[in-house]
């Protein structure tokens, strides 16, 4: 069983203080002996044909450390659920003590959802003016809800971007304040809605992008797991899929409140 307090703020961040028995993550652990089993190549073993205390013994430090990562964002997504967080952007842990057999701990913090009115459908009606509609309802949106960011989420917004020197007075900080701002209107509305986005819509992304980035999916699957990436994905595919539904249902939509 999962154990988690909620912790004072700070900085604008929440903190959840995580524990779980060694029974929680055991078989991802596992999985992860198995994958580096295959993997790795040592003397004397033919590829693949590594045992596994062998491999366990020679490479422990990786393991754990690909292990706390994959938990601590597992678990933390999963505490925050059960705690009724919404997180503006990915959680990030830290303080984390994992060890082989033993309970794992963490800190897990977080960026609090802003309050704001959510857009109703009906709010949405543009007159063509011959550009694409997601475009339309984009811009519209943002008039509709305007409320500020954390300078510390457009940061990293730029920084998967490549752009992570960006002055906060700049045309790629404004851009990317917006594109962060416009997933989480569109993230609300998707959860209003009814609209989700499951494992296999991920998978079929994460496959499209292997191919576009020269990798496997397996290795582009297990690079994301580890800084919060699986989720930020989750979250673009729905606002995706929620921007569809609008542009489809634009001033039809019935009127199911927040």
């Amino acid at each position: 069983m999962i154990e988690w307090t909620l912790l004072d703020e700070e900085g604008g961040y929440r903190r959840l203080q995580i524990e779980a028995p060694w029974e929680e993550i055991a078989a991802e652990y596992r999985d992860l002996v198995t994958r580096y089993a295959a993997s790795v190549r040592l003397p004397g073993f033919r590829p693949g044909k590594t045992p596994r205390g062998v491999v366990e013994q020679k490479f422990h430090r990786e393991i754990i450390e690909d292990l706390s990562l994959r938990a601590a964002q597992r678990l933390g997504a999963e505490v925050a659920s059960q705690a009724g967080v919404e997180a503006l952007g990915p959680l990030e842990a830290s303080e984390i003590e994992c060890e082989k057999g033993q309970s794992f701990r963490a800190r897990v913090r977080y960026l609090p959802l802003p309050e704001f009115r959510v857009p109703e459908p009906a709010d949405l009606a543009t007159p063509d003016d011959g550009t694409d509609p997601r475009d339309r309802i984009s811009r519209r949106l943002l008039e509709l809800a305007p409320f500020e960011l954390p300078a510390d989420l457009v940061r990293q917004e730029l920084e998967n971007d490549g752009l992570g020197e960006s002055a906060s007075d700049s045309d790629a900080w404004r851009a990317a304040a917006e594109r962060v701002r416009l997933m989480v209107i569109l993230k609300r509305i998707g959860r209003r809605e009814g609209i989700e986005v499951d494992g296999k819509d991920v998978n079929a992304r994460i496959a499209e992008k292997a191919v576009e980035f020269g990798t496997t999916r397996e290795a582009l699957r297990e690079e994301l797991a580890k800084g919060g990436g699986l989720q930020r994905l989750k979250d673009m595919l729905l606002a995706e899929s929620t921007l569809e539904y609008l542009v489809e249902n634009q001033g039809s939509t019935s009127n199911k409140g927040v």
